[in-house]
C-alpha cells in the first residue's frame, strides 16, 4: 500500500494547525487584547440609567403608596491621579507580553514537532536495521545448515547460530513495538489516527546541515522570552504609577437628568424634569501609612522583574553554548560512526565469506555480527541526537 510522504516542514505545519498549546496561547492573546480595549474605555465618559420604584409601608395622609424615579448619568474622569493611563499600559503591555508568550509556545511546538519526527525516523532504521540483522542471521543459518549436513561442521554450530536467530527475532519484536509507539506520538501530535502509516520523506541518514553559529547578541535580542521580561518590568513600573495613583486627588465632572412624579404623589399629578451638572473632588488625607507600603511593594514587583531580565540573559548564554557544544560533539560522533559503520559492514563480508571457505569459526562470523550490530546502533544514535541537536540549537536561537 502507497502512503503519501510527508516532510519536515508540512509536518511542522500540521502540528502547528492542531496544537491545543498554540490554540490556548491564541486565546490568551485574544483575551489580553480585549482587556486592552477595556481599560483603555477608562478615558471615555460613562452613561449609565437607573429606574427606582419606592413604596411606603404606611398608608400617607394624601397621595399614593408608592413613587418612582427614573435618573440618566454622564460622568466624565477629568485626573484620577494617574491611574487610567496606568491601567491602559498595563493592559496594553500585558498584550504584548502574550502575543511573545505566543511566539515562544509556537517555538516550542516546532521543536516538538522536530523530535517527533527524527523519534519516528530513529524508530524506523532500528526496526531496518534489527529486520536487516534477522536476514543475516538466517542467511547464515542456511550455509551452517548445508554445511552441518553435509558434515563439515557440529551440531554445536547450528545451535549457536538457531540461538542467535531466536535472539533477534526477539529483537526485531521490540524494535517494532518502538517504531509503532514512536508512530502514534507522531500521529496524535497532527490530530490524526494513532496507527495511521506514514512515510517520512526525509530521514536522519540524511545529509544534514551545520548551521552557523549566531552572536549571542543578535539571539538574545529577537528572543521571545528576553523581550517579554524586559515588558514585564515595564509593566511592573506602571504597577507603581497604579498603587500611586489610587492615593492622589480624583477629580470628575458629570451631569445628570431626573425624571419623577410631582409631588404629591396622585393619580394625574404629573411628572417633572430635573437636572444638573456635578464637579466632584476627592483626596485621601492620611491612612496610617498604606500608600507608602503600597507603592514600596509595586516598587519590590519591578525590582524583582528587573533582576529576572538579568537572569533569563544567563540562561539563554548557558542555553546557546551548551546547545552549540553538543552540535558539535555529535556532529564530530556522527562522521566517527559513519567511518566505524563502514568497517564494520566489511570486516562482516569477509568474516562470513570465510566461513564458508571454511577459514574461521563459527564464533568469528557471529562476533562480527554482533559487533556490525552494535556499531550500526550507534550510527543511528549519533545520527539521530545530530538532528535533535541542530533542532535544540533552532529552538535557542529562535530561528
Amino acid at each position: 500500500m502507497l502512503h503519501a510522504q510527508i516532510t519536515l516542514d508540512e509536518y511542522r505545519e500540521s502540528v502547528l494547525a492542531y496544537s491545543h498549546e498554540l490554540q490556548d496561547a491564541e486565546f490568551a492573546t485574544q483575551g489580553a487584547y480585549e482587556r486592552e480595549i477595556v481599560a483603555r474605555k477608562g478615558y471615555l465618559p460613562f452613561i449609565g440609567l437607573a429606574r427606582e420604584l419606592n413604596i411606603d409601608v404606611r398608608k400617607p395622609i394624601d397621595g399614593r403608596r408608592w413613587n418612582w424615579l427614573t435618573q440618566l448619568d454622564v460622568s466624565q474622569p477629568i485626573f484620577r491621579g494617574g491611574e487610567v493611563r496606568a491601567e491602559a499600559k498595563r493592559a496594553e503591555l500585558a498584550s504584548d507580553i502574550s502575543e511573545l508568550n505566543e511566539l515562544s509556545t509556537e517555538h516550542f511546538v516546532r521543536y516538538t514537532a522536530e523530535i517527533a519526527y527524527w523519534s519516528l525516523s530513529r524508530a524506523e532504521e532500528y526496526y531496518e536495521a534489527i529486520f536487516q540483522y534477522v536476514a543475516i542471521v538466517r542467511a547464515l543459518r542456511d550455509v551452517v545448515v548445508e554445511r552441518y549436513t553435509e558434515g563439515y561442521i557440529s551440531k554445536s554450530d547450528l545451535l549457536q547460530v538457531e540461538s542467535r536467530l531466536s535472539d533477534a527475532e526477539y529483537q526485531l519484536s521490540e524494535a517494532r513495538q518502538k517504531r509503532d509507539i514512536a508512530q502514534h506520538n507522531f500521529n496524535l501530535l497532527k490530530g490524526a489516527n494513532p496507527a495511521e502509516l506514514v512515510t517520512l520523506s526525509e530521514s536522519i541518514f540524511d545529509e544534514l546541515y551545520l548551521p552557523e553559529r549566531e552572536s549571542i547578541e543578535n539571539i538574545i535580542s529577537r528572543h521571545p522570552d528576553y523581550n517579554s521580561s524586559q515588558l514585564e518590568a515595564e509593566r511592573a513600573f506602571w504597577g507603581i504609577r497604579a498603587s500611586r495613583a489610587k492615593y492622589l486627588p480624583q477629580i470628575e465632572v458629570g451631569a445628570y437628568a431626573l425624571l419623577q412624579p410631582n409631588m404629591p404623589y396622585v393619580r394625574g399629578g404629573g411628572t417633572r424634569l430635573d437636572g444638573g451638572l456635578v464637579f466632584s473632588f476627592s483626596s485621601p488625607i492620611y491612612h496610617f501609612g498604606e500608600r507608602k507600603h503600597a507603592v514600596s511593594a509595586a516598587r519590590s514587583d519591578y525590582l524583582r522583574q528587573t533582576n529576572a531580565i538579568a537572569a533569563i540573559v544567563d540562561n539563554i548564554t548557558l542555553e546557546e553554548s551548551d546547545t552549540w557544544t553538543n552540535l558539535l560533539s555529535t556532529h564530530e560522533r556522527v562522521k566517527t560512526a559513519q567511518r566505524n559503520l563502514d568497517i564494520a559492514e566489511e570486516n562482516l563480508e569477509i568474516s562470513t565469506y570465510s566461513y564458508r571457505e571454511g577459514l574461521s569459526t563459527i564464533l568469528d562470523v557471529l562476533q562480527a555480527q554482533i559487533s556490525w550490530l552494535q556499531i550500526y546502533t550507534n550510527a543511528i544514535a549519533a545520527q539521530y541526537d545530530y538532528a535533535i541537536a541542530i533542532a535544540a540549537y533552532d529552538f535557542v536561537a529562535c530561528k
